[in-house]
């Protein structure tokens, strides 16, 4: 069965009606703690093993101006997080959660040992004069992804990624799968100046014009733009719809794949979780198009799982009330009555 258990649901919401505070009072988290529910098949839910999954690829695009950073940067990041020294590993310190460091396509050396090695190819290659990965290689990376969830398999998991130039690729990835244009969905990444926004903006609209993307398949797509990273999180996600594990969507890249894994395993996004409103374009495309609702709206932009490592307290403080707070059986009241 790949689909959610709606017995368990039913349960889980008849169990918040019988919490003693007002109907829907914690608002959409509750209905969160119902999908998960649904997702695991029993309203008796545990969040304790927690896991945060971060998939670095290099992308070929980076050899162009679209970004600060050049793809170096990718292996150097990936090691400090593998080694416990990034931001994300203090993030899900304070969140009970381990973090993974998965290679899915890391084109320079790492010094870790602790990375995870899912490489398939050694960066993928400029989308500006040929296809990022082979249509093979693309199955690969997917194929991947589903195998990590299943190695790494938790009562939840949080999806980031790290690799330099993948917002462009996510863009590229979104315009074509949606149908809108270059400007509609191209944000600057890690900090681009208005002319860099507007080199990125134009090899976008280019590479669609190039590949006739607006007429291609999700796979093709994917093999077109790459990454190896945005891939492998698209493997990820559907691993999250075949292993019954709810998995929390980070930020655009994270998001971008979402919208993939729901289009290559329709229904996938059932066991998805939504996270945050970022500041990339593509966001809110992709939020309204998955029918999803995304909880914490900061201006995010950090990448690596961050947004998504966030959700992690929030859902086990509602879970919290959900398993212990006092009932209206228990106080001898009147329950609250759904109004139409």
């Amino acid at each position: 069965m790949c689909s959610l258990d709606k017995a368990a649901m039913k349960e889980a919401r008849e169990r918040w009606d019988g919490i003693a505070h007002p109907l829907y009072g914690l608002g959409q988290f509750e209905d969160l703690i119902v999908q998960i529910a649904g997702i695991k098949g029993t309203s008796d839910i545990s969040l304790d093993k927690k896991r945060v999954l971060v998939f670095c690829g290099d992308n070929g695009i980076s050899d162009t101006p679209v970004s600060q950073s050049d793809s170096s940067v990718t292996a150097m990041v990936a090691d400090e997080i593998a080694e416990g020294r990034s931001a994300i590993n203090e993030m899900a310190y304070c969140a009970g959660a381990d973090v993974i460091c998965i290679d899915a396509g890391i084109r320079d050396d790492i010094v870790s040992t602790n990375i995870i090695d899912k490489n398939v190819v050694r960066g993928t290659k400029n989308f500006l004069y040929e296809p990022a990965m082979t249509l093979e290689q693309t199955r690969q990376c997917i194929d991947a992804g589903i195998e990590t969830v299943r190695e790494f398999s938790s009562d939840i998991i949080a999806v980031g990624e790290m690799g330099i130039g993948d917002t462009t690729c996510a863009s590229l990835i979104t315009a074509s799968l949606l149908g809108l244009s270059a400007t509609d969905v191209t944000g600057r990444g890690a900090g681009l100046s208005m002319d860099g926004l507007c080199y990125k903006e134009r090899v976008i609209g280019q590479t669609i014009k190039k590949y006739d993307l607006y007429k291609k398949t999700p796979l093709e797509i994917l093999s077109i733009s790459g990454g190896a990273e945005i891939a492998a999180m698209t493997g990820a996600f559907i691993g999250g719809k075949k292993y019954h594990i709810p998995l929390i969507i980070d930020g655009a890249v994270s998001l971008c794949s979402a919208l993939l894994a729901e289009r290559l395993s329709p229904g996938a996004r059932d066991f998805m979780i939504a996270s945050q409103l970022g500041r990339e374009k593509l966001s809110p495309f992709i939020l309204k198009e998955m029918s999803l609702k995304a909880p914490i709206h900061a201006g995010l932009a950090f990448g690596e799982g961050s947004g998504a490592v966030m959700m992690f307290p929030l859902l086990d403080q509602a879970l919290s009330v959900y398993n212990t707070a006092h009932s209206f059986e228990s106080m001898s009241l009147s329950p609250y009555k759904h109004m139409s």
